[in-house]
């Protein structure tokens, strides 16, 4: 009797386990399921899309070709795409354009690492960020493509922490290397710095309006890529020079601030972006709003998120 029961428990086990098996597989492939990256995903995919940058900003100053203008950047695991707001077409390699020259697209194994990480391998689209998932696949924007005030909206702990999410990837990831970003006023306390997941040179703090556009940027050297000091005499070099023109910077104001010191008239350069924690009403030229249920409404931008970056740890 004993010996007629083990060999069918030991086969129930085999089953449940191959059953646990394909439940797994088969989740992982539904269309829409949002799966949570580990850090170490969510750093490679970072990686990656710098990679993918620098590949369009090199291969265009090659050519001497115009960057193009990236609407979003899509990164699905087997691909990376960007989807343009033009035409524009051929694509330098090693990237490739669809039919319509609008989307470009490459695999990450066709991505190669520069031999000089440095200021040579600077790409002008450092304020790319990410805004969240949709599908699974990690969506960002190059928030200085986004002329005018950016409204971050919702519950305030919502929106408090999707800011910090996004200022975290700017200083301590791998796509904002020459991104510099600016706290203004009440979004320089601790409310705001204490829950930051990266500490930098590149993270400024400005009391004022005037205070925070007097900041300039900090570009790395290429010594010591961590250091970010202010540049005080005329880069010297070629890569310096392309450091120096591909630096972004990000003020990021409470709408409180927003409206008493009339951000909405700052001198910005056209890279800067400007990030505002809260309602402006129609002072805000893009509307950001987080929902409960942990995803964003991109309004006029267009792009669909699910789960947005601060819920995807």
């Amino acid at each position: 009797m004993i010996a007629s029961i083990v060999p069918s428990v030991v086969l129930g086990l085999v089953l449940l386990g191959a059953a646990a098996a394909w439940i797994l597989r088969r989740r992982d492939s539904l269309p829409g399921q949002v799966r949570t990256a580990r850090p170490s995903v969510h750093r490679k995919e970072l990686e990656t899309v710098a990679l993918g940058l620098r590949a369009v900003a090199e291969g265009r100053a090659h050519s001497a070709g115009a960057l193009p203008e990236v609407h979003a950047v899509i990164h699905s695991g087997q691909r990376l795409t960007l989807l343009l707001a033009g035409a524009d077409a051929p694509a330098p390699a090693p990237w490739t354009a669809d039919l319509s020259g609008k989307e470009w697209w490459v695999e990450p194994k066709d991505l190669t690492t520069p031999a000089n990480g440095g200021a040579e391998a600077a790409h002008p689209y450092s304020l790319t960020v990410t805004l969240g998932r949709h599908r699974g696949d990690r969506v960002l924007v190059d928030l200085s493509l986004l002329s005018g005030a950016i409204a971050l909206t919702g519950e305030d702990n919502d929106v408090l922490s999707l800011a910090q999410a996004l200022i975290t990837e700017l200083i301590g990831g791998p796509v904002g290397s020459l991104a510099t970003v600016v706290l203004v006023g009440s979004a320089a306390t601790a409310s705001v710095t204490d829950g930051l997941g990266a500490r930098s040179a590149r993270l400024r703090a400005a009391a004022t309006r005037d205070e925070a556009l007097a900041c300039r940027d900090g570009v790395p050297t290429g010594s010591d890529r961590r250091s970010t000091a202010l540049q005080t005499s005329p880069p010297d070099s070629t890569a310096r020079v392309t450091a120096w023109t591909h630096a972004r910077r990000l003020f990021v104001v409470t709408a409180a601030q927003f409206r008493d010191e009339n951000w909405r008239d700052a001198a910005l350069r056209g890279t800067d972006a400007l990030l505002v924690l809260g309602y402006v009403g129609d002072d805000a030229d893009w509307n950001f709003h987080v929902n409960a249920d942990g995803s964003l409404d991109t309004g006029r931008l267009g792009l669909p998120i699910d789960t947005h970056a601060a819920r995807l740890d």
